[in-house]
């Protein structure tokens, strides 16, 4: 897919406009009135081990929903993410948007852009997911830009990274497609464009969960720019018969000894096989499904109702763990990036990228260098639940593996000086091990 890259101001110059979030105290007061009104449901007598089963329950959900009345002051994280987060806006047009006939609008995209003042510092091309937003960037951003030295981020190497994160169009303050289709490959073709206009012909991508999956795309459409990816955690689908015949049989052999016999482990080890990996059912794309399926039918509670954006943005983040806990400053700034600009046309995107997730994402090998950080999922206890590495490599270059032994659900939130340093450490090892090879940056 085409990207027009051209100037707003349409004599080819490079149109790229500071940006400040300002949300009206009109928009804000209204919020505020639906607050007020909310009537919450009753629900089931469960107990504790069992309170998430019907979704977010009332006892977590009513103490946020006074929180947000009483004590919750936008406009000082809105001051808070101006001071720390440097925005910018620009207008990118797809040329040839295929689902359509007619001529896809330009498209205002809001991002994140922080350049490292470290020599040969390497751009990194930040990723968001569904449901999320620009701001999982920010507990990262400057330890990527600027290293430092803090015991929490050892002794390894102390890479620099030029820091874009994007919104998808229609998250945060990205304006939506009007067109029906846009999912993962025209957001991949976004971002692509975007590294372009910004100087950087040549990036490394990290995404994780929805993140990934757009990672995942601009590699398979742009392996020429994008020269690594790293994510975490993923949820991949075993290997497929017609894609890797060999890993395809191995994999059923292994579990059908569940790796026990040496002889056809294959490369599995048992704790792989202890939980059931069954992608169809992986929390990802079961949660972005249900969300998406439906998005017109959902966007009419969901955008009039804050309280029951908070419950689904709750339900889907799962935000408690045994090593961090979110405040619920965190909870409701998470929310207030799907409230501001209405979640109507995230929960289109869903749906679009939900039909491109299956063959077009997981079907076509790609040859980028992939690194993984794997994190214990939230609630497993002592069991160790990973994607087995063969999966990974059956569809990308996988170069690079890290164990981590806490739990982590979204590491860049709740594991964030770990996120750092393996960043560091992947990319470093894709430079000295010739993997990925940058051509000098115009400034650098």
């Amino acid at each position: 897919m085409a990207t027009n890259i051209a100037g707003e101001n349409g004599d080819g110059e490079i149109a790229i406009q500071p940006y400040n979030m300002h949300v009206s105290a009109r928009y804000l007061d209204l919020t505020k009135r639906k607050l007020e009104l909310t009537r919450l449901p009753r629900e089931l007598l469960l107990p504790e081990h069992r309170k998430w089963d019907y979704g977010t329950p009332k006892t977590t959900l009513e103490p946020l929903l006074d929180y947000w009345l009483e004590e919750y002051d936008w406009r000082a994280q809105e001051s808070m993410f101006n001071e720390t987060l440097p925005q910018y806006r620009t207008t990118i047009t797809l040329n040839d948007f295929t689902l359509q006939s007619s001529p896809h609008p330009p498209l205002r995209v809001h991002f994140v852009h922080k350049r490292s003042s470290r020599p040969n510092s390497i751009p990194l091309l930040f990723c968001h997911g569904w449901p999320g937003s620009f701001t999982e960037v920010s507990k990262v951003i400057n330890k990527l830009a600027e290293p430092i030295n803090e015991p929490s981020m050892g002794s390894g190497p102390t890479l620099g990274f030029h820091v874009v994160c994007p919104s998808i169009p229609g998250f945060g303050f990205s304006d939506s497609s009007p067109h029906e289709g846009f999912g993962l490959k025209a957001t991949a073709d976004i971002f692509d464009a975007l590294m372009r206009r910004l100087g950087y012909n040549e990036y490394v991508v990290h995404g994780a969960g929805w993140g990934f999956k757009i990672s995942r795309m601009i590699a398979l459409q742009h392996p020429e720019n994008c020269l690594a990816v790293h994510t975490t955690s993923p949820e991949l689908p075993p290997p497929k018969v017609k894609r890797s015949p060999l890993a395809f049989m191995k994999y059923h052999a292994a579990r059908l000894t569940k790796a026990r016999l040496q002889p056809l482990s294959f490369g599995y080890v048992p704790s792989e096989f202890q939980m059931n990996h069954n992608y169809e059912q992986s929390s990802d794309e079961c949660l972005g499904s249900q969300y998406g399926q439906r998005p017109q039918t959902r966007a009419y509670s969901l955008c009039d109702s804050p309280i029951g954006l908070l419950a689904s943005m709750l339900d889907a983040i799962q935000y408690t763990s045994n090593t961090y806990t979110w405040s619920a400053t965190e909870i409701l700034n998470w929310t207030m990036m799907h409230w501001l600009p209405g979640p109507e046309a995230g929960l289109r995107w869903l749906r679009a990228a939900n039909r491109e997730v299956g063959a077009e994402c997981w079907d076509t090998y790609s040859h980028v260098p992939l690194g993984i950080s794997h994190f214990r999922p939230v609630g497993t206890g002592s069991r160790v639940s990973t994607t087995p590495p063969t999966w990974a490599s059956s569809i990308q270059n996988l170069q690079w593996i890290k164990r981590h032994q806490h739990e982590a659900r979204r590491p860049a939130f709740d594991a964030p000086d770990e996120l750092v340093v393996d960043l560091r450490e992947f990319y470093q090892h894709a430079i000295d091990a010739h993997l990925v090879r940058f051509k000098p940056l115009d400034g650098s």
